[in-house]
């Protein structure tokens, strides 16, 4: 079977979507599905994959683009990459429309994100616009897959059809055993966008300073683009920052740490956190920054992660090490391996339909 992958940028463009695409074709590729990308006025990159750019928002230029081998398209939805400005991309509704009826192929779309309302002044008055697109996507779609219990609980009230629900995995790699945690270094790493890492030392400060001193934590180690922080230590630990790295120093530099620390405003989609994903993904304790929200997803506090300004007891290596494993467990259902397992057996599924 031949694939066509919508997705906004591809390494490498620093773009978490990107990454996720790259994995899941390499995946594919493995179960006989051969993926073709099409990306949206980025260049061309050497991916290892056929890759076609298209610079213009015109239907029939989408549709004319679609090569003919092509048996189904995926499409990787996240609305501000397709329309920077308002994040309301009616342009590639009527793209998908026009493939359709001109082409036929069944689509299945991946939704990254889906439009949640916000009280903030830049997405205050285009919500609405958002969640329109959002939902003439999903109603054209054949096949619907999201990466957290909240989207699939919003989509199901509305659509007739099975949505699969399947939270992300990790893009830094992951390990199918991994180093207990007496035997790894007291680090515990801040990891994600370099505007969630600042959130988590401005506003965070003393969950993160707390949990430090819970967890006897020697030193913190800050990677990701430069935050330019001028302390060397917090509350008298050293405070490393690594910059940036290779996915394959992170992986190195997690499986050899004790805990990482997330920020999180809405705890109900922690399922749609890469951050979180790769915690789970290399055995580390993750900690989370927030409660707020009802959990989901089958993730419960103190068994999967700590919430960081709730925890008033130091916890034994034995404890730490349950949670560890159980948040390794939970992450196994859906990682990399058996995420392309359900993502091959969708796209065979839309293309008999």
């Amino acid at each position: 079977m031949e694939v066509l992958q919508l997705c906004p940028k591809l390494p490498p463009a620093i773009d978490g979507i990107g990454d996720y695409a790259i994995a899941l074709a390499n995946g594919l590729q493995q179960h006989d599905i051969h993926t073709h990308f099409m990306t949206f006025k980025q260049g061309n990159e050497a991916v290892g994959f056929p890759i076609s750019e298209l610079n213009t928002e015109s239907p029939q230029a989408f549709v004319n683009a679609i090569p003919t081998t092509i048996q189904a398209v995926l499409l990787h939805y996240s609305d501000y990459p397709y329309d920077p400005k308002f994040g309301a991309p009616y342009w590639l509704v009527e793209a998908l429309k026009a493939m359709q009826q001109q082409r036929s192929l069944p689509l299945l779309i991946i939704f990254h994100e889906f439009p949640s309302f916000y009280l903030l002044k830049k997405t205050f008055y285009r919500f609405p616009w958002q969640q329109q697109v959002a939902w003439k996507l999903a109603n054209l779609a054949t096949g619907i897959v999201t990466n957290n219990a909240v989207t699939k609980t919003v989509l199901a009230e509305r659509l007739q059809q099975p949505i699969l629900n399947l939270p992300v995995f990790s893009n830094i790699g992951e390990l199918h055993e991994p180093t207990p945690l007496k035997q790894r270094e007291k680090s515990l790493i801040v990891f994600g966008t370099p505007g969630r890492r600042a959130r988590i030392y401005q506003r965070s400060r003393a969950m993160l300073i707390n949990s430090c001193q819970l967890l006897g934590i020697e030193e913190i180690c800050d990677v990701g683009p430069s935050l330019d922080l001028e302390q060397l230590d917090i509350a008298g630990i050293p405070l490393i920052q690594k910059g940036e790295q290779s996915a394959q120093a992170i992986s190195r530099l997690l499986s050899d740490s004790l805990a990482g620390i997330v920020y999180s405003t809405d705890n109900g989609r922690l399922a749609k956190s890469g951050v979180f994903a790769t915690y789970c993904a290399h055995g580390l304790v993750p900690i989370v920054t927030q409660k707020q929200s009802p959990l989901m997803d089958g993730l419960q506090a103190q068994t999967h992660f700590l919430f960081a300004g709730l925890q008033t007891q130091s916890l034994s290596m034995q404890d730490l090490q349950a949670i560890a494993q159980k948040a390794h467990q939970w992450y196994n259902k859906h990682n990399q391996e058996n995420t392309v397992k359900y993502i091959t057996s969708e796209l065979q599924k839309i293309s008999r339909i």
